[in-house]
């Protein structure tokens, strides 16, 4: 405590005490700190922090400032101008001197500007004894009283050629700022007897904003390299806010990246491991309270080319990627990401194609086989000096023509079943598997042809087995099903094959694959093909007769037909042509004839011949007595209608003669048949009494109908009835019907009718003409069986 005595004695003793203090602050080595300066009632120096009972608004350190916002019953510092009571006022600030800030707020100061610190609001003067102490950090720049007739103020050697205190406000000029001046500022107020108040700001010394350029200007790196560094030329420390941007966007200090990849090393910008994404115009930017500056550079990063993309479409097919069409325009597309744009050529899968295209697009015209192959699209890039290749493997699709072909036989001992299958051609070729097999069985697949053998059982008889084609194009099958031999039948058939040739065959039914046929004649295997008269069919089911001969071929033929799944057979008795039975009847005029024959009697056709039974002597044709063919029939009929002519008179004797190859064999028996009236006297007299009473009865019936009408009449007209004369129809004449028809029948001529409906077969005529051996032209009719 400093002791209380007179006033002029005590302001003499406190100016002696910082007169002493600020010396030997100033003397002190850089770095030391400032011995404590007593005050009244406060212990603390001026270098010292404040006390515990110093104001919240007063006290602060090194790295604080007074805002001007802050609640303070103290004034604040203040920079600009001096303020007008000063006795020198400071010169005024330049373009580019110190920018406007809040009374307490930081101060900004161009280099060369001078520096005006005040005290706002400017403390009073009276009562006298108020000191003024100011420091920068912790060194002592002057210390005064206020007052027009206090002492000199203590000034810092260092820089007393450029400070001036302000006796009347306390404020402090330090004129031409250099980078040195920045820092904070404190003004400490001392009072006797009150404790002291201390006022802070803060400084800071730009220096001009500089015109900028990023280095490289034109800046390239390839993907991948270890790193990039950008440089931001022309910036320094002191001109202010050094930033980066990319794309128009902030790169802040130290996140630039959230990778770490993007970093700031002073004004440098530094990129590591550079990628695609990273290509942007990059900014440098300074800025401060007297103005900014930028510049831009535009970086590029190379890569690629990424691995090539082929891609195939055709005009056809709905999914190219799996097959192509024979014959279809095919495309090919390529696509490599790559800065520059790679260079693209293909490789083409036909080694004979001598030009190889460039480009993106391939354009095969109507594929075929020698398309389908490897396509091999080739990227490169001169600038990073990558090549990279794609691959598309082109199938082109032909299905195979038809459906699958399968096939059943049986294995040699008769113990199993072969089934086979078969689908040729395709590109590619056609996969095979069998459905159906009994469990154990390898079933495929297999490519193009596929067989399986399976154990013969009972129980294979009527199974299905079904063989399943896959194709890229289309899928198709086929299916067997093995059959035991049922109910194995010979059928004879005859044809006439020329003039006195027959061509016969036999042929067995009921015999399905894959059992086989035996033949044999009187019980000796027959040998087809021997002196070429005899030879099998398709698939062994017919034997055949190129010329058969009655003398040479007639016999006992048998047929067996065996195999895994079981035996059966037929035999048959060959014999010439004859007729077993035949049957003559009339019916309206007409001869009805009905035949048959054994069964294993060949016949190659028929004839049905007539004749008088009493011939006329010396007379021709028919009257001659000798057997006259009428009809000629097919070997499958059994009937005929014959309509005999009138003259001559009757009877006839009628025949069938069987032929075979156009030679008669063995004919029937004869039959007499007499001719007479179509419609005979009862037939007549019967229609006669019918008509008679079908006019008996009209007229009834009209005689009644007008009596019925006459009383109706009278009834309505109130007058007598009047019976109206009953007339009567005349007769009907009753004509004869022919059921010949309406052809016109020569003396010698004679036609025939068809059988009546109780005939079995029914036997329809048609007209044919016939000679007759004394060459005298007739009118037949020919039957065909229904």
């Amino acid at each position: 405590m400093v002791p209380r005595g007179p006033r002029p004695l005590r302001q003499l003793l406190l100016l002696f005490l910082v007169s002493g203090a600020g010396t030997w602050a100033l003397a002190a080595p850089r770095g030391s700190s400032s011995p404590a300066v007593p005050s009244p009632g406060n212990a603390t120096g001026l270098g010292g922090a404040p006390g515990p009972d110093t104001p919240s608004a007063f006290r602060g350190t090194e790295n604080s400032t007074l805002r001007g916002e802050e609640a303070s019953p103290a004034p604040a510092l203040g920079g600009g101008a001096s303020s007008p009571g000063e006795e020198s006022p400071a010169p005024q600030v330049p373009a580019g001197g110190p920018g406007p800030g809040a009374p307490g707020g930081p101060l900004d100061v161009l280099v060369g500007s001078p520096i005006s610190l005040r005290l706002t609001p400017a403390p009073a003067a009276d009562p006298p004894g108020l000191l003024v102490v100011w420091r920068r950090g912790s060194t002592v720049l002057a210390a005064g009283p206020l007052g027009s007739q206090a002492a000199p103020p203590s000034l810092a050697p260092a820089y007393r050629a450029r400070l001036r205190f302000d006796r009347a406000t306390g404020g402090l000029d330090l004129e031409r700022a250099e980078l040195a001046d920045a820092g904070r500022y404190t003004a400490e107020l001392i009072r006797a007897g009150r404790q002291p108040e201390r006022r802070e700001l803060e400084v800071s010394v730009y220096e001009p904003v500089p015109r900028l350029a990023v280095a490289p200007a034109h800046p390239e790196t390839e993907e991948g390299a270890p790193e990039l560094r950008l440089r931001c030329v022309g910036a320094r420390p002191a001109q202010g806010r050094l930033s980066w941007s990319r794309g128009g966007r902030a790169l802040a200090a130290g996140t630039a990246d959230p990778e770490g990849r993007l970093r700031r090393d002073g004004s440098d910008l530094v990129i590591a491991r550079p990628r695609r994404t990273d290509q942007a115009n990059y900014t440098c930017r300074v800025r401060s309270p007297f103005g900014a500056s930028e510049a831009t550079a535009a970086l590029t990063v190379l890569y690629g080319p990424d691995p090539p993309v082929v891609t195939v479409s055709s005009d056809r097919d709905a999914s190219p990627g799996r097959y192509v069409s024979a014959g279809s325009n095919v495309t090919l597309r390529c696509q490599a990401a790559a800065r520059p744009p790679a260079q693209l050529s293909w490789s083409l899968a036909d080694p004979r194609e001598a030009a190889v295209p460039a480009g993106p697009r391939l354009l095969l015209p109507r594929v075929g086989p020698a398309h389908a192959g490897t396509y091999a699209c080739l990227a490169a890039n001169p600038r990073t000096g990558l090549r990279r290749r794609g691959l598309l493997n082109l199938t082109v699709a032909a299905p195979p023509p038809g459906p699958p072909r399968c096939s059943l036989q049986g294995a040699p001992g008769g113990r199993s079943l072969l089934l086979g299958c078969t689908w040729p051609g395709g590109v590619p070729g056609a996969w095979l598997r069998w459905a159906g097999l009994p469990p154990g069985t390898p079933a495929g697949p297999a490519l193009s042809s596929l067989a399986v053998s399976i154990p013969a059982g009972p129980r294979l008889s009527g199974a299905t087995f079904t063989c399943l084609g896959s194709h890229l194009a289309v899928n198709r099958s086929c299916s067997v099903t093995p059959k035991a031999p049922e109910e194995v039948l010979l059928r004879l058939e005859a044809r006439e094959a020329g003039p006195g040739e027959a061509r016969v065959a036999l042929e067995a039914t009921g015999c399905p694959p894959p059992a086989r046929l035996a033949w044999a004649r009187e019980g000796r295997p027959l040998v087809p093909g021997a002196g070429a008269r005899l030879r099998l069919g398709p698939e062994g089911q017919r034997l055949l007769f190129d010329s058969f001969s009655v003398e040479h071929d007639v016999g006992n033929y048998s047929v067996l037909c065996s195999g895994a799944l079981g035996a059966g057979g037929d035999r048959i008795a060959l014999t010439g042509p004859s007729i077993s039975s035949w049957r003559l009847q009339a019916a309206d005029g007409a001869a009805v004839l009905t035949w048959d024959v054994d069964r294993g009697c060949v016949v190659s056709g028929f004839e049905v011949q007539a004749r008088p039974e009493e011939p006329e002597a010396g007379a021709a044709g028919l009257q001659g007595g000798a057997w006259t063919s009428l009809l000629r029939l097919g070997p499958r009929e059994r009937s005929a209608v014959i309509v005999l002519p009138s003259q001559p008179p009757g009877p006839w004797k009628l025949r069938v003669l069987p032929t075979l190859g156009g030679q008669p064999g063995t004919p029937s028996s004869d039959l007499r048949y007499r001719t007479g009236p179509i419609l005979g006297p009862g037939t007549i007299a019967g229609i006669v009494l019918g008509s008679l009473l079908g006019a008996a009865l009209l007229a009834a019936l009209l005689v009644l109908f007008g009596c019925c009408a006459c009383q109706l009449w009278g009834n309505n007209m109130k007058k007598p009835r009047i019976f109206p004369p009953a007339t009567s129809t005349p007769e009907k004449k009753t004509q004869s019907v022919t059921p010949v028809g309406d052809s016109q029948l020569s003396p010698w001529g004679f036609a025939t009718e068809p059988s009546p409906t109780w005939a079995n077969p029914v036997v329809v005529p048609s007209h044919v003409p016939s000679a007759s051996p004394q060459g005298v032209h007739r009118t037949i009719r020919s039957a065909t069986q229904v």
